[in-house]
C-alpha cells in the first residue's frame, strides 16, 4: 500500500527565501548587463531563434540559448517554442534606438553603483588607497557622468517632472526659471518645447556646462551658468527654481537655501527633488544600497529625512510644503516653498 505524503505548501523560514534571494539577486544582473553589452535587445524586437543570434554574434550556440532562457526567467524576453522576443513593456526601454531607451543608462548605472565585495573591504579598510574612479563630488566625475545623466532625465526622469511642473498652480505664469544642478540639458529642451515662452537658465558645475553648449542651440531661450551654488551667482528674477538631486553637495544647506531665495523674484517658487533617508539611514533599501560604492569612497550624501524642509524654512521660505513621490528609481521628497 502507498504512503500517503503530505507536503507542506512551503518550506523553510522567511529569513532562509531571503538569503537565497540575495544570492541570485547579482545574476540577474549580469544577465542583463550581458544582453545589453552585446546589443541583443535590438535584434529581438521580432522573434529569433537562439541558432540565428549565435550565428550573427559568432556566440556558442548552446551557450546562447541559455542566456536567452535566463532572459526569459527575468520577465524580459518572451519565448514561443523555438523562437525569443524582447517583452513589449520593456522593447522601448532596452532598445538602443528608441526615444526613451536605457540601455545607457543602466550600463552606466552598473558601473557606478555595483562594486565587489574585494573592493569594499579595501575601501573599509583605507578608502585612500583603493582606486575606483573619481568620487561624486569631484568635478571630474560630472563631466564623465553627464551622458549618464542625459539617458536617465530623458528615459524616466524627465516625464515625471513635467508632469509635476505642468500641475503647479503657478505653472502658467512661470516665465523665468533656473534648473539647479542640472546634469544635463534635456529637461531644459523639454521646457522649451512644452513652453516656448519659457526662459530657463541651466546651472552646473563648469565642466558640466562646458559639455552641454553643443547640445544647446537656442541660446536665446536656454541660458548656461557655470559655478558652485555654495558660493557663485545664481542670477536673480527667477519665477521658479528646479532643484533635484543635488542638496547633497551643499557645504551649509540653509545657506544655499538663502541663496535660493534671493534669486527668486517675490513669491516665487522653489521645488527640491530628492531621495531622503529614515533618522537611522537604513531606509529605503533602494537609496542605502545604490549610494553605498559613492558613499563609501566620498562620505554620507543622501539627505536625512525633513532636511529640506528645515532648511528652506529657516531660509526664510513660506509655505513650506512636502510630497512623497513614488518613482521607478526609489521613493523621493518633493519639497516646496514660496520666496
Amino acid at each position: 500500500m502507498p504512503t500517503a505524503i503530505s507536503p507542506a505548501a512551503r518550506y523553510g523560514s522567511d529569513a532562509q527565501y531571503r538569503l537565497f534571494d540575495l544570492l541570485t539577486a547579482p545574476l540577474r544582473w549580469e544577465v542583463l548587463a550581458v544582453a545589453l553589452e552585446l546589443g541583443i535587445f535590438d535584434d529581438l524586437t521580432l522573434p529569433r531563434a537562439a541558432g540565428e543570434l549565435a550565428q550573427q554574434y559568432g556566440l556558442d550556440g548552446e551557450g546562447t540559448e541559455l542566456l536567452l532562457n535566463a532572459l526569459v526567467s527575468l520577465g524580459v524576453v518572451g519565448k514561443h517554442e523555438d523562437s525569443y522576443c524582447v517583452d513589449g513593456g520593456f522593447a522601448p526601454l532596452l532598445t538602443s534606438t528608441s526615444d526613451i531607451s536605457m540601455s545607457n543608462l543602466l550600463s552606466y548605472l552598473g558601473e557606478v553603483r555595483h562594486v565587489s565585495a574585494d573592493k569594499i573591504i579595501a575601501l573599509l579598510r583605507d578608502k585612500q588607497q583603493v582606486q575606483t574612479g573619481p568620487e561624486m563630488v569631484r568635478p571630474e566625475y560630472w563631466s564623465r557622468a553627464v551622458g549618464g545623466l542625459r539617458s536617465f532625465h530623458r528615459s524616466v526622469r524627465n516625464p515625471i517632472v513635467m508632469d509635476i511642473l505642468s500641475g503647479l498652480p503657478c505653472w502658467p505664469g512661470v516665465k523665468k526659471m533656473l534648473d539647479l544642478g542640472a546634469g544635463s540639458e534635456s529637461l531644459a529642451l523639454d521646457i522649451c518645447a512644452a513652453r516656448p515662452d519659457i526662459d530657463t537658465v541651466i546651472f552646473d558645475l563648469p565642466g558640466v556646462v562646458a559639455s552641454l553648449g553643443s547640445r544647446v542651440t537656442d541660446k536665446t531661450r536656454i541660458q548656461l551658468r557655470g559655478g558652485d551654488m555654495n558660493c557663485d551667482d545664481l542670477g536673480t528674477g527667477y519665477d521658479l527654481i528646479w532643484a533635484s538631486m543635488v542638496f547633497y553637495y551643499a557645504r551649509d544647506l540653509t545657506s544655499v537655501m538663502g541663496r535660493i531665495r534671493r534669486a527668486l523674484r517675490p513669491g516665487g517658487m522653489l521645488i527640491s527633488f530628492h531621495e531622503e533617508l529614515n533618522d537611522d539611514r537604513t531606509e529605503p533599501e533602494f537609496h542605502i544600497l545604490g549610494r553605498l560604492h559613492a558613499e563609501l569612497k566620498s562620505g554620507p550624501l543622501s539627505v536625512a529625512r525633513g532636511r529640506v524642509r528645515a532648511a528652506a524654512a529657516e531660509a526664510g521660505f513660506h509655505n513650506v510644503q512636502s510630497f512623497s513621490l513614488q518613482t521607478p528609481f526609489g521613493q523621493m521628497e518633493l519639497v516646496t516653498g514660496t520666496a
